[in-house]
């Protein structure tokens, strides 16, 4: 648990040093740290190589048993987390049940939701975009650039790393570090296929009207991307005016390989080993009355 919490901040660490001259610098970073997460519990099968001191032999009964209240409360909250993993997962069925088919493009079906505000894409084996119900209505336009950031999105497989990153916030006991990696995940996404949209030709400003026509009020829940969140607004327009100069890719390689070498580094350290047994306050008393010079009597 406290090597997961260590290679936590090293890990936000590096992603926020790649983000330091662009949030929306290229996702694999994130993506990779937040995967690294989720198997790391599974460190504890590897072989360990012992550089730390063994912990003092103690009476067992004189420690509190903080490690078993640790792992209760670990255990209650992954228990919630993939309950309400469970429920978004439900809920993405329920939209597909409840839904209308109006196309499929490339083997990914667009469908139409009655009650919903902005554009979503949703679904790894099954992928889907679900759409308002006045898309019949759009101009043909609208309907082109809004299919295709959703469909950028499939062509990313950022629904997928959606999935990962909220079963990395689970795993993790929504450890802060881990939810601000998910956050950052998601904007890097978004400003991805906001990068892709523009580049076959769409004006800036059309885009930019139709993000805040199509704006949701918060970020919805679960392993889905809305087109656009009031929350992510401001930032994407921004960067929408202010292009900025796409950055070499030594650097971020650099960064992904400190982070494959620190997670194993971290799982791979152990302690040595100490006594087999702890050493009862009547065999300390017992050793020290001892005669020292046993030869001599």
């Amino acid at each position: 648990m406290i090597a997961m919490l260590q290679f936590s901040a090293v890990a936000a660490g590096l992603v926020f040093l790649a983000g330091c001259g662009d949030k929306a610098r290229d996702p694999r970073l994130t993506v990779l740290a937040l995967a690294l997460l989720v198997i790391f519990p599974l460190s504890i099968y590897l072989p360990k190589v012992a550089v730390f001191p063994a912990p003092l032999a103690v009476e067992r009964s004189s420690i509190y048993p903080w490690m078993s209240v640790l792992s209760f409360v670990w255990g209650l909250g992954f228990l919630v987390a993939a309950v309400r993993l469970g429920i978004a997962a439900r809920g993405i069925s329920n939209w597909r049940k409840n839904s209308s088919l109006v196309d499929c493009v490339d083997r990914i079906e667009i469908r139409s939701l009655t009650g919903l505000r902005s554009p979503v894409a949703a679904g790894v084996f099954r992928p889907v975009v679900f759409v308002p119900e006045a898309w019949s209505c759009w101009s043909d336009d609208t309907r082109g650039i809004v299919l295709d950031h959703e469909m950028n999105h499939h062509r990313r497989h950022d629904p997928l790393s959606r999935w990962i990153a909220e079963i990395a916030c689970a795993v993790n006991g929504y450890n802060p570090l881990v939810l601000w990696m998910a956050r950052r995940l998601t904007v890097q996404c978004e400003f991805a296929c906001d990068a892709l949209v523009l580049s076959n030709g769409v004006p800036a400003s059309d885009y930019a009207r139709l993000l805040c026509d199509f704006a949701e009020d918060k970020m919805p829940s679960g392993p889905v991307l809305a087109m656009s969140v009031h929350s992510t607004l401001e930032s994407r327009v921004r960067r929408m005016v202010r292009p900025r100069k796409e950055q070499g890719t030594i650097g971020l390689f650099t960064m992904i390989t400190l982070a494959i070498l620190s997670a194993g580094a971290l799982a791979s350290l152990g302690s040595r080993k100490g006594l087999e047994a702890p050493v009862s306050e009547d065999e300390v008393q017992r050793r020290w009355a001892a005669n020292p010079f046993p030869t001599e009597e």
